[in-house]
């Protein structure tokens, strides 16, 4: 069963999967959308869901301020959370993982563990910050 994570930005969604044995996290791609418009972001979802028929978990991206207080990034991903929930099943998890610091951690492993270009780094920022979402969740169960 494999575990989907998002990282949810204000014009792009980040995503990434794990193998069936939930060992490996990779990059699925950068999901850019306009406007705020978070349907778009849920039929991409469902698009997953239909494209990977075993995934058992979505892990969303929750991001706060360094002091856990909420700011506007926080309220669009409760909003998306629960526009999620209105396509997944009840029963199905969706985990709020924290994700402070992911794409400052992302960026430093590609600026300074592969050598990417900035140039580089900011088409695959955000399906990386996803990577690293699910990396620390697996980390943690």
């Amino acid at each position: 069963m494999r575990l989907l994570g998002i990282d949810l930005g204000t014009k792009t969604m980040g995503l990434a999967i794990t193998d069936s044995l939930q060992m490996v996290a990779s990059g699925l791609e950068n999901f850019e959308y306009k406007n705020n418009d978070l349907n778009i972001c849920i039929q991409k979802i469902k698009d997953l869901w239909f494209r990977y028929r075993d995934i058992e978990k979505i892990i969303l991206g929750y991001p706060t301020n360094v002091n856990n207080t909420k700011n506007d990034q926080t309220l669009l991903v409760e909003k998306f959370y629960k526009l999620l929930r209105t396509i997944i099943p009840d029963d199905f998890e969706i985990i709020l993982q924290d994700e402070r610091y992911t794409t400052i951690k992302a960026t430093g492993m590609m600026k300074y563990g592969a050598g990417l270009k900035s140039s580089q780094i900011k088409k695959i920022k955000d399906k990386m910050s996803a990577v690293v979402i699910l990396q620390e969740y697996m980390e943690r169960i």
